[in-house]
């Protein structure tokens, strides 16, 4: 079957490699230059030639077109010459700087409506984190350019964001999060709707990405189904370098299945294409994928000849990480043959090239390695240093990355320091530069006045009665504007005094406006218990003229009826504290479920009457807040008279005879506040009165049924208790009213 297997693939490979021409092209669109007679933008196209080949005249002449881009007011060409000065200050190393300007540039960009050329420079800022190492916050800036670029027509700067954003999630082991953005992308790719540029290009990439994630995540099955597919369209894009890595791949996945054999055809016709293609980096994966197949298979003196070829290339090509992995599994399998000897010694060169290189992690599993050959050895003391280093070196790597941020954090300080300090040494020769002209003027002006000493001296005394005069009359004007700020101190005081007046006259009359919508409901409440002490007395005459009045009988309706004016003194006594004039708030302990049960006490019986359901749902474990207890009551009976407004409006107008008027009325907490609700089911609030709803006297209402006091009284008072009021309406839906009031 091995023959076979190797003769169709390379018929594959040979009929992918004559279709170069045969393949529909896809070709990206040319990037848009700035195009015209403009000063900026002849400079932006000439700095954009000199990028790659000299960055520091790019940079001189990026300055240039950004300062003419300015003067000519073109926002488009200045967001270009700000991106092309990121891109020199990148090519120079400068990365804070290029920060900056890729920044700068997307935020222009974004002000104009050039989202697709915003997408560029956002990428430009995760190639510089990335070249810093700050995966993380690459990752931040591309989701949030991701997210401001989710609707946009043009979806192949979307797919490229979103195949860079699930590399980076690779790169830091996020494999989830990978795969996830490598399904979006593959799901862009094949929408019929979105027009893709190359896309055998973009597929590749995508297959790529889903069976790295696949793979390191463990789901070998799924790994091996995308880089058969990268191979598949590999062939049609006649990529023979994304053909050979996609054979490697797919050896390695039949590695990790233990299907040694299968590994081998793979990575042995991808050392084939490799090799004739001249792809150096193919040509080092197939033969370290070969030489681990010997490995496994015990073969140890073949492997070790793979991974010497291996050798070899990598260092010609001083690809140092590679070469010391090759020195390590010839290591190995020299271990497994037991020729310790030979296996230190080439451990020994990995950990030379190693330390030489700086490459912490690579002298960490050197030293591994040689802790193992040493025990094998028998040198324990040997293999226990080595332990020690290895653990050392391990856990040094895991607080690198916190130094290295320590130190670049440092480096930002002390920078910041240099400016902080040039700028004073700057402001400082600049202050003695001025004393220097001052003294010299002095002196000029000292000799020309030792001529006329006299004068000065005749001047002075004129000078000084006038100075007499100027102060007497200061103190006058002093005088008489301390008797100004005397008298506006006490009109203000009046003013407020009187603003205060009007504050409580309106409140009192939204409260007494409130008891009068309410009247009927409280009416109800007084007259049961009156039916009930009138029925008591009734009884009671009669037992009396029938002659059938025991004592006993006599003391149960007393009690009753005394019961009943019992609740008729509540009644009253509440809408007396209810509506007294209106003073400076008092301020308790309250309950909010409190405050609903006396506020639906009075209002309950009305809105039954009127057909109007009231639903409760309190939160029993709510903890008490400081506050005024009956105007929290106003404020909630404002609420209820609004709800109650609203459904009646809807029932009288609406057509729908199953409509039932409903309102609900909730508390509840977290950790920061207590929250009380008022839901209704009329017919909303229309979104462009919604802001004004709290202004003083504004109103839906007619005249004859509402003064536009009630909720801008509500939402002052809730503000006084630190709390907030929240409305959400949906139109002929629901109106909902939310006060959040701080916990103690």
């Amino acid at each position: 079957m091995k023959n076979p297997i190797r003769i169709v693939w390379l018929t594959l490979s040979l009929v992918g490699l004559v279709q170069i021409g045969l393949s529909q092209a896809d070709t990206l669109p040319q990037e848009i230059a700035p195009k015209g007679n403009s000063k900026a933008a002849d400079l932006v196209v000439q700095g954009k030639t000199l990028l790659k080949t000299d960055p520091d005249r790019c940079l001189d002449i990026g300055l240039q077109a950004l300062v003419a881009a300015k003067k000519e007011g073109d926002s488009f060409t200045e967001s270009m010459a700000l991106e092309l000065l990121a891109e020199a200050n990148y090519k120079l190393g400068e990365f804070e700087t290029s920060l900056r300007y890729f920044n700068r540039a997307a935020n222009l960009y974004s002000s104009i409506n050039k989202h697709e050329f915003a997408v560029k420079s956002i990428l430009g800022m995760a190639r510089v984190y990335e070249a810093n190492q700050n995966f993380d916050l690459a990752i931040q800036q591309l989701e949030a350019g991701l997210k401001t670029l989710k609707n946009i027509p043009n979806k192949n700067v979307y797919l490229e964001l979103i195949l860079k954003l699930g590399n980076f999630h690779l790169n830091q082991k996020n494999f989830k999060q990978a795969k996830q953005y490598g399904i979006e992308a593959l799901t862009l790719i094949n929408n019929q709707t979105a027009i893709v540029y190359n896309k055998n290009k973009a597929l590749i990439d995508t297959y790529t990405l889903l069976g790295q994630a696949s793979k390191n995540s463990g789901d070998l099955g799924a790994s091996l189904h995308y880089f058969k597919k990268v191979s598949e369209t590999a062939i049609k894009q006649s990529d023979t370098v994304s053909y050979s890595k996609s054979l490697n791949e797919i050896g390695v996945v039949f590695m990790l299945t233990q299907k040694y054999d299968s590994a081998y055809q793979y990575f042995n016709l991808s050392y084939t294409i490799s090799l004739n293609a001249s792809d150096t980096i193919g040509i080092i994966q197939s033969l370290q994928g070969l030489g681990n197949y010997y490995y496994e298979k015990g073969n140890y003196n073949q492997a070790i000849n793979y991974y010497t070829q291996s050798q070899s290339i990598t260092s010609r090509h001083n690809d140092i990480p590679t070469l010391i992995a090759a020195l390590v599994s010839i290591s190995r399998c020299h271990f497994q043959l037991g020729d310790y000897p030979t296996s230190s010694r080439f451990l020994n060169q990995a950990l030379s090239i190693a330390q030489k290189n700086n490459l912490t992690s690579s002298k960490a599993d050197v030293y591994r390695y040689l802790s193992v050959i040493n025990e094998a050895q028998g040198r324990y003391k040997d293999a226990l240093d080595y332990h020690k280093m290895w653990v050392e070196l391990r856990d040094s790597l895991q607080y690198e990355e916190t130094g290295q941020r320590l130190a670049k954090l440092q480096i930002l300080y002390e920078i910041s320091q240099k400016e902080k300090e040039n700028e004073i040494l700057k402001q400082n020769s600049e202050i003695q530069k001025l004393q220097i002209a001052k003294s010299r003027y002095q002196m000029r002006f000292l000799v020309s006045m030792l001529g006329i000493v006299a004068i000065v001296l005749a001047l002075l005394v004129v000078l000084f009665r006038n100075k007499q005069k100027e102060i007497a009359k200061q103190k006058e004007t002093e005088q008489r504007i301390t008797e100004i700020n005397r008298k506006l101190e006490r009109r203000m005081i009046e003013e407020i005094k009187k603003q205060e007046k009007q504050q409580q006259l309106l409140s009192q009359k939204s409260k007494l406006e409130s008891l009068g919508t309410l009247a009927a409901g409280i009416a109800h409440e007084i007259n049961q218990p009156l039916g009930g002490i009138s029925m008591g007395l009734d009884n009671i005459l009669m037992r009396i003229q029938d002659k059938n009045c025991s004592e006993e009988y006599l003391k149960e309706k007393l009690n009753s009826l005394f019961e009943n004016v019992e609740r008729i003194k509540k009644i009253i006594d509440h809408i007396r504290y209810f509506s007294r004039t209106q003073k400076p708030a008092s301020f308790t302990m309250v309950n909010l479920n409190d405050v609903v049960k006396s506020a639906l006490f009075m209002v309950s019986a009305q809105f039954e009457n009127h057909g109007v359901t009231i639903e409760t749902y309190l939160d029993e474990t709510i903890p008490p807040i400081t506050a005024d207890k009956y105007k929290l009551e106003q404020v909630l009976l404002n609420l209820l008279s609004n709800a109650k407004y609203a459904v009646d409006e809807k029932e009288r107008k609406s057509d729908d005879k199953t409509y039932r008027k409903k309102i609900k009325v909730s508390t509840r907490k977290d950790e920061q506040n207590v929250y009380l609700t008022v839901w209704d089911n009329g017919p909303g609030i229309p979104q462009k009165i919604v802001e004004k709803i709290f202004d003083p006297f504004f109103t839906t209402k007619s005249e004859d049924k509402g003064t536009g006091l009630g909720l801008s009284i509500s939402y002052g008072f809730i503000k006084d208790l630190l709390g907030d009021i929240r409305v959400e309406s949906e139109p002929n839906e629901y109106t909902l009213f939310e006060i959040s009031i701080p916990r103690e």
